[in-house]
């Protein structure tokens, strides 16, 4: 089954496509949420390239933890708690 003849997957597929490894659901994954999670990046970072580092670190942490992922509770919520985290700890990293 190829995700890209599907741009309607549920939240649901999707997880499960990223805890499979599946590329096609990460970008999705990506695209439907970096926007949103830069600007929780943007909050903590002096500027954007900042930001992005953040981001980045955050989402790599988003698919390695991902079949961590219980589906209770939003994920959007689990998403930006680990990208508040990886914010903080890459603050803490530059002090």
């Amino acid at each position: 089954m190829s995700t890209l003849n599907h741009p309607l997957l549920t939240e649901h597929e999707l997880i499960k496509g990223c805890i499979q490894q599946n590329s096609a659901c990460q970008r999705m994954l990506f695209e439907k949420y970096a926007g949103k999670m830069m600007g929780v990046c943007l909050r903590y970072a002096q500027d954007s390239m900042e930001a992005e580092d953040m981001l980045q670190d955050a989402f790599v942490k988003v698919f390695q933890y991902i079949g961590q992922f219980k589906f209770e509770g939003s994920f959007e919520g689990w998403i930006r708690r680990i990208v508040v985290n990886t914010a903080i700890r890459h603050l803490e990293r530059k002090k």
